[in-house]
């Protein structure tokens, strides 16, 4: 009997990144979240399956994609396209956008198997240049660990460098498989409060920081944490340095600071969700600086957004 060959959920893959790792890089973007932070600016990766994304700009209201949903998890109410994503979580194709004419309809989210993900990127190879490689991210994208841990082995094992980009929040099971083949691990720390934490992305925080500390020991290779820098939430002092006192005593002495944007806002809409920092303003150079010198007067050296010294 022949076996299956393992297949991921991703939802996208983009070349030439210079932001996530050394050199020129392949990210590609896994399925499923177990946060729900208030500020994702990659909404459509948090849900673990395929999903549909409706642009109502573009839908000229032909009604084809309705007609071809067999299983009518597209319905019409008031002359407004309505999609129920329970039924939907269930479909494996994408009849209804390739239905669609006008791109107003589309499927976040694919099947893919390592192979065929392989040779994506085996294509973009020839781009990256001596430094370059690919960064797992999502999503998170240890939430699918078998397929994680088997595309960075492909990997490894051809020589590219590897980097994954983690909120932490997963069993620390689910990390051990990749360790041996990653070269490089960005690592969120939102918040060192877990109600905070919870508060603002659905989830305490223990589990990241048993995961953080461990990682700190055990791994080998480039550890870089981050700080998602959000207005009232983790930019005050105080905060700060409880964060520099938390690096400083796990042995870690550096971290990226990424200020909040709103470059993912528009897709909550073709979600039928709301985004909620829609008002807030992003944080000025001002305070980044001063973020940084608090950082820097307590031993912890400070990136701040692409400025990572790869």
């Amino acid at each position: 009997m022949v076996q299956k060959e393992l297949k991921g959920i991703i939802f996208d893959v983009q070349g030439f990144s210079v932001h996530d790792g050394p050199g020129c890089r392949t990210l590609i973007f896994l399925k499923g979240c177990s946060l729900r932070c208030r500020w994702c600016s990659n909404p459509e990766g948090i849900h673990p399956l395929p999903e549909p994304l409706y642009d109502e700009s573009k839908c000229i209201g032909d009604l084809l994609c309705v007609k071809a949903c067999s299983a009518r998890a597209i319905t019409i109410d008031e002359d407004k396209i309505e999609i129920n994503k329970n039924i939907c979580s269930h479909c494996i194709g994408n009849i209804c956008a390739t239905a669609c004419n006008t791109s107003a309809l589309r499927i976040a989210g694919y099947p893919v198997t390592i192979g065929e993900l392989f040779q994506t990127i085996s294509r973009d190879r020839q781009y990256w240049g001596g430094n370059g490689g690919i960064t797992l991210t999502g999503g998170e994208p240890f939430l699918q660990p078998e397929f994680a841990s088997g595309l960075l082995k492909k990997c490894y094992e051809s020589y590219i460098h590897t980097a994954v980009e983690t909120c932490g929040n997963v069993s620390w099971t689910n990390i051990i498989p990749s360790l041996s083949y990653l070269d490089w691990i960005f690592f969120d720390l939102k918040h060192l409060d877990t109600e905070c934490h919870r508060e603002y992305t659905g989830h305490g925080n223990e589990q990241i920081m048993d995961n953080a500390r461990r990682l700190a020991s055990e791994f080998n290779g480039r550890l870089i944490f981050r700080l998602p820098l959000i207005p009232g939430f983790n930019n005050g002092d105080e905060h700060i340095l409880q964060l520099a006192a938390f690096l400083n005593s796990i042995g870690k002495h550096e971290i990226n600071v990424l200020p909040l944007h709103h470059l993912g806002r528009e897709k909550y809409k073709l979600l039928f969700s709301s985004y909620f920092f829609n008002d807030s303003k992003v944080p000025e150079k001002d305070e980044l600086m001063h973020v940084q010198q608090l950082f820097q007067d307590n031993h912890i050296h400070c990136y701040i957004g692409s400025s990572t010294p790869f």
